[in-house]
């Protein structure tokens, strides 16, 4: 099989208007080794991600897919570089556009999901959740690793000097 025809074979496509008509219900369980573009950005590709998503419509008649993602990965610590377990549990609610221009428009609590022919790759939309809910830099807790930090020495602080107005302060004013 060709990384083509693997990449064809892994595709699962969603038809969200025919969800939300539904108020359908799906649900998927995938290894984390499925998806490829998460390989130089995980200490491993051990781990279990578990998606659900539901379709309804809104009050202005909009396809809403809501998502519920949930995934457990482990990331190098950037400081001691051992594997350190990470939870991602996001919920995202998408609403389908048929064009680019339409995404503009949407509110602030909706994510674009834009169809093609009335259907979208919810593994490639899925992908790019997990790899945005990823941290920049994976640090452990600093009191959970042997490694001391050291920023150089704090300055001295200077002794407090007498503040030059304390002498008025005793005069009373006619």
């Amino acid at each position: 099989m060709t990384e083509t025809e693997q990449k064809i074979s892994t595709s699962i496509y969603i038809q969200p208007k025919k969800l939300a008509t539904k108020q359908g219900q799906l649900r998927y369980h995938w290894d984390i080794a499925e998806f490829t573009r998460l390989d130089g950005l995980l200490y491993n590709d051990q781990g279990k991600i578990e998606l659900v998503l539901n379709g309804r419509f809104d009050d202005r008649q909009r396809c809403l897919v809501d998502a519920h993602i949930k995934a457990k990965v482990q990331l190098q610590c950037q400081t001691t570089f051992e594997p350190i377990d990470y939870e991602i549990d996001t919920q995202i609610i998408y609403c389908s556009v048929i064009k680019e221009e339409q995404i503009e428009t949407l509110e602030e609590d909706y994510e674009a999901l834009l169809l093609e022919d009335g259907q979208v790759d919810i593994r490639r939309v899925i992908e790019d959740e997990l790899i945005l809910s990823l941290p920049i830099v994976a640090n452990k807790a600093s009191g959970d690793t042997s490694v001391k930090f050291s920023y150089g020495e704090l300055p001295q602080q200077k002794p407090q000097q007498k503040n030059p107005f304390a002498a008025l302060k005793d005069l009373k004013l006619h």
